[in-house]
């Protein structure tokens, strides 16, 4: 396998050392290091930049970029649209007319998947802060019924130790009234 120091990378995307870790950084991307903490890029690492250097030129926000990156690798993107040039032979001289209808489409292709990957990203998050939102309630409502438990149980330990407090004094009493009749009678 090969590996590139970034610098190497960098010259193989065609853009500045700073740029490959600005997005490492910003698309959270998974860039392996050394032992001393340096960068190191596989081939595939290089491809992926390649293919973010791309969806940037197209004018891709890293925002939407990283909507459709998944665990750090892209996901399928439709390529740019091929832009159908018709040409029409006017006076000697030939003109570029419009995009043709072919184009249209896979803008409108690229855009409903970039749509849909919003509302992937926009549904996971809602799921993650509803299921955070849950998971303290669950843990309030647990938490409340643990000591609700703990002070109905103290409650009945009291009285019971509180009973057998009672029976010990009564038991003890007759006996303890006994010794000291006799301690009397044999004072006198």
């Amino acid at each position: 396998m090969n590996y590139l120091l970034i610098s190497d990378a960098a010259k193989e995307v065609n853009v500045e050392s700073h740029v490959l870790r600005y997005w490492e950084e910003e698309l959270r991307l998974p860039i392996k290091r050394n032992e001393l903490g340096h960068r190191y890029y596989t081939d595939e690492d290089v491809e992926r930049f390649k293919q973010i250097k791309s969806m940037k030129e197209r004018g891709l926000q890293l925002k939407a970029i990283k909507m459709i990156l998944k665990d750090g690798k892209l996901d399928v993107l439709p390529e740019e649209p091929k832009m159908a040039i018709d040409i029409i032979d006017t006076s000697e001289r030939k003109t570029e007319v419009a995009v043709s209808e072919e184009g249209r489409e896979e803008k409108a292709k690229r855009l409903q998947w970039l749509l849909q990957q919003l509302i992937r990203e926009t549904l996971r998050e809602n799921n993650q802060e509803l299921c955070r939102e849950m998971k303290e309630s669950i843990i309030k409502e647990m938490d409340y019924q643990f000591r609700a438990q703990e002070e109905r149980e103290e409650a009945r330990n009291e009285k019971h130790y509180q009973r057998i407090d009672e029976l010990l004094r009564k038991k003890n009493k007759p006996v303890a009234v006994k010794e000291e009749k006799k301690k009397r009678h044999f004072i006198f």
